[in-house]
């Protein structure tokens, strides 16, 4: 079907996922790009989000700060 690594690592209380997924069949293939094609979607959803476009702003700030 497919080979899956998946590595996963906790940093500050945030969990990080790296799926990595080498299909072997049109039909796994066809799966993961839904997969993708969802994440995707899920990206652009959260960057919409006024928690996000806040983080952006504080990110910034604290950039210029610190030159």
């Amino acid at each position: 079907m497919a080979d899956i690594k998946v590595n996963k690592r906790v940093n500050k209380g945030r969990t990080f996922i790296r799926v990595a997924v080498t299909p072997k069949s049109t039909e796994t293939r066809k799966l993961l790009r839904k997969f993708q094609a969802g994440v995707r979607e899920f990206e652009k959803d959260w960057k919409a989000t006024p928690a996000y476009r806040d983080a952006q702003k504080a990110k910034k700030k604290k950039k210029r700060a610190a030159k």
